[in-house]
């Protein structure tokens, strides 16, 4: 059955036709050469599609419907499909997106599991946003959105705003607090808001906004002295108050502030994620934590020299997560006024989808960190305190497009578990892509991942492949 579908998804991909055309299809093959485990920078921030696990072939195969954005219809839908097939010590086969979306103006209804980030940041380079990364596998969920930014016409549309207000459904999680230990399902509730003054044509733009994302579900188990009704749980996950000196759910957000200069060759972009965990939504608590990023992307690109060296975007970002300070611990308690990112005192599965983090990858599951490294059975991650710098760049040279990711971290551990001694990490990335004319165009890329410190054991990792895309006529 499982190579019956995969083939028809790759004839879909090669020989459909279509007459509508905005449908498109996207096909990739990847293989992958490592010591022991897979470098860092080759499965982190891939939506959950990469394994870790060291030698490995990976293919994608997706057809997408996309909205016209010439159509003037009030009306439109979209959708897409992408099917995974991964061999490494076993095989492995699943679907990552699957999701039908509409949209009715401005507004968008969509259903399913998309892969999604959430929070201002670059998102081809970073390391990570600290909510929302696009590191763990996507999920089904409901969501209502105004995806794109729409101007306030009364504001002569110097400003604009987007948001979204979705539910989605996680898998189970054994309980560390409770008569249960263990319930089949949880559940995850995320509202965004965000706002920009400056028009498009404005040389600059200021942004700002805030993410809260709640995972819950099980509180009829976890605490039935207190009979909580389904319908008083989610009214205290969506609006973060307490019950009896607990919160109803893992909490986690950011609130979010970026400004955007556009000069004649290049923009740039500056840009603050200042973390809130289990506090109130309306403290900010912590200043020290959070990730700070400026990007530099050119605008105009010469075309004279198509052999000399062009840079097309430099990113430098700092990420502090060693503080944790939190001035609204559970219970009031004097010994929790630490916070505990990531982790969670109810769930054991803490911050994560299918044992990986949905926020930054550097903050990665236990078992995915040296073996003489300290974990505790009650912590998703055993470092989730930290410091990096991050930086990465891309430029074009003799037509092949090159991609370099570099990051330095120290790494502390947990309060829970903390390390003897701090452990200096270096992660590093390199990728070559380059456009043949075979196939009616096809891409060729290759790529050097490595891990350098005492983090991780030390992987050095080798992929080659091949990928295509294009409308489907």
């Amino acid at each position: 059955m499982r190579i019956r579908l995969l083939l028809s998804f790759i004839c879909s991909a090669f020989f459909c036709q279509a007459q509508d055309s905005t449908l498109v299809y996207s096909t990739a093959i990847l293989l992958s050469g490592s010591a022991s485990h897979t470098a860092f920078w080759i499965h982190a921030n891939q939506n959950g599609n990469i394994p870790s696990s060291g030698n490995f072939g990976s293919g994608r195969w997706a057809i997408s419907k996309i909205y016209n954005p010439n159509n003037p219809r009030l009306f439109q839908w979209s959708g897409s499909i992408q099917l995974i097939s991964n061999y490494a010590k076993k095989g492995d086969l699943f679907l990552s997106d699957a999701y039908l979306a509409a949209k009715l103006g401005i507004v968008e209804l969509s259903v399913g599991q998309k892969n999604q980030v959430t929070g201002l940041m670059d998102t081809t380079l970073t390391s990570g946003s600290m909510s929302v990364s696009g590191n763990a596998r996507p999920f089904p969920r409901l969501q209502l959105s105004i995806p794109d930014f729409v101007p306030l016409y009364f504001a002569n549309d110097l400003v604009a705003i987007k948001a979204s207000y979705s539910d989605g459904m996680l898998r189970g999680s054994d309980i560390l607090y409770g008569p249960v230990r263990h319930i089949p399902h949880t559940y995850f509730h995320q509202k965004t808001f965000y706002v920009r003054i400056g028009n498009k044509k404005s040389r600059f733009n200021v942004l700002a906004g805030v993410n809260h994302q709640v995972v819950w579900g099980g509180e009829d188990k976890i605490w039935p002295l207190y009979n909580i009704p389904s319908t008083e749980a989610y009214y205290h996950v969506i609006t973060g108050k307490i019950k009896d000196y607990k919160r109803i759910g893992n909490h986690f957000g950011t609130y979010d502030l970026g400004i955007t200069r556009k000069g004649k060759y290049w923009e740039y972009f500056i840009y603050r994620q200042n973390i809130f965990e289990n506090g109130s939504l309306f403290q900010i608590q912590n200043f020290s934590d959070g990730l700070n990023g400026i990007r530099i992307k050119r605008r105009n690109y010469p075309n004279q020299h198509p052999k000399k060296l062009i840079f097309k975007s430099l990113l430098l970002e700092f990420l502090s997560t060693k503080s944790q300070a939190n001035s609204n611990p559970p219970f009031g308690l004097i010994q929790s006024e630490t916070g505990n990112f990531y982790n969670h005192y109810i769930y054991k599965n803490g911050w994560s989808y299918r044992g990986q983090n949905m926020g930054t990858p550097l903050s990665s599951e236990a078992g995915t960190t040296a073996e003489t490294l300290p974990k505790s059975s009650s912590e998703f991650t055993n470092n989730n305190r930290l410091i990096a710098f991050h930086s990465g760049i891309t430029a074009n040279w003799h037509h092949t497009e090159f991609l370099l990711k570099a990051t330095y971290s120290r790494n502390f551990g947990s309060y829970l578990t903390p390390f003897e001694q701090v452990k200096p990490q270096v992660s590093l990335l390199l990728v070559a892509e380059k456009k043949l004319s075979l196939f009616g165009g096809i891409t060729t890329f290759i790529g050097f991942s490595s891990d350098i410190g005492k983090l991780y054991s030390k992987n050095n990792s080798l992929m080659i492949g091949l990928k295509k895309s294009g409308f489907l006529d």
